[in-house]
């Protein structure tokens, strides 16, 4: 005698306790829309043929051969009866993850149940997800593949919780031309969790179209009159500007000192005659004594001359420094109006000032 078992759902009214207690030995069909038409059936008929060989083995207590028989004949048609049994070995022998996966599929498949086997169902699953991890995945955007620990766990979005071993997992969305989503989790046996995998929204802005033409538009240059406008002042160079004047001042003030040395040394207070030493011509002085007093006092002229030039350029510089602070600034170039460097120049020394407008 057969009994066939369509895969409509008119087929899950039958009691749970019948399906998972395998009480029958009979020989099971599997048939499912397309083979009624008349198409081969083949598999279906080996997995009917291996699902008995998998029930008397559960008679038996011999589960680990259930087990084997029941996932051979799963491989071959995937029937929300053989999930449900497939998933009772898997409880027995402890593979918690995958039973979840085959007693989910049950309820999902299985129509017309009654309360008491759905209850039994879901007492099932109950006892497996009690061991093992629940996860929720909400993906930003659809049409994603999701991994879990490099597995697939399927396309986005997803409508059903994924079932992982307690541990630490990772979790990735993967989508064409887009940089991977991922989120790492750690979950003890029993938890419950839900991940978020978000894409970049600057990605997602780039797929949709614009609602309306944007004009492209250019940086706008400044006008050579607006190149001129000061943009307020700059205290590096009026730091600068300080610091250039109290340098020229304090240079000035050390060669006039030295100068009143040098005056000094070649004076008649220093050298007694020494004013009668210019009572002729340089080239015709004659000893030692005059052309030292002639030196000294060269030096010291130069040396005056030096410090006057020095004095003048401070002063100038000072102003420059104070007008730039009142009224100037640097231009909106970033160069600067006026620059000021020191110089040294044989004999003496002085400040160089450039301005620029």
């Amino acid at each position: 005698m057969m009994r066939v078992l369509t895969s409509g759902r008119r087929a899950a009214g039958a009691a749970l306790g019948a399906i998972l207690c395998a009480a029958s030995a009979e020989t099971v069909a599997f048939a499912g829309p397309h083979e009624a038409t008349g198409a081969p059936h083949d598999d279906s008929a080996r997995a009917a043929r291996i699902y008995s060989a998998g029930v008397a083995a559960a008679r038996e207590d011999r589960w680990q051969d259930a087990y084997a028989a029941y996932l051979e004949a799963w491989k071959l048609k995937q029937h929300f009866q053989i999930a449900a049994n497939l998933a009772r070995a898997e409880l027995k022998l402890g593979k918690y993850r995958d039973a979840a996966e085959h007693i989910a599929f049950f309820l999902r498949e299985a129509g017309g149940m009654s309360e008491l086997d759905r209850a039994r169902a879901r007492q099932m699953l109950d006892e497996a997800k009690a061991q093992i991890a629940t996860l929720t995945l909400a993906v930003s955007r659809p049409g994603a593949t999701v991994l879990v620990d490099g597995a697939p766990a399927g396309i986005s979005p997803l409508s059903r919780e994924v079932y992982v071993e307690p541990g630490a997992r990772t979790i990735e969305a993967q989508l064409q031309g887009e940089r991977t989503a991922r989120a790492s989790v750690v979950l003890g046996a029993g938890a419950s969790q839900t991940v978020e995998l978000r894409f970049a929204e600057r990605a997602a802005a780039a797929t949709q179209p614009p609602t309306q033409p944007q004009a492209r538009t250019q940086p706008r240059r400044p006008s050579p009159a607006q190149a001129r406008e000061h943009v307020g002042p700059s205290m590096v160079i009026l730091a600068a500007g300080g610091a250039a004047t109290g340098l020229a001042l304090g240079t000035a003030v050390v060669l006039r000192v030295i100068a009143d040395g040098r005056a000094r040394s070649g004076s008649e207070a220093a050298v007694p005659g020494a004013d009668s030493c210019y009572a002729s011509e340089p080239e015709s002085l004659g000893g030692t004594r005059c052309r030292e007093v002639h030196r000294h006092r060269t030096d010291a002229a130069r040396l005056y001359n030096a410090s006057t030039g020095i004095f003048a350029a401070a002063g100038v510089l000072g102003a420059a420094t104070v007008g730039y602070a009142l009224y100037g600034s640097s231009r909106t170039d970033g160069k600067p109006w006026v620059t000021a460097a020191p110089v040294a120049l044989a004999p003496g020394a002085g400040i160089s000032l450039n301005m620029r407008w």
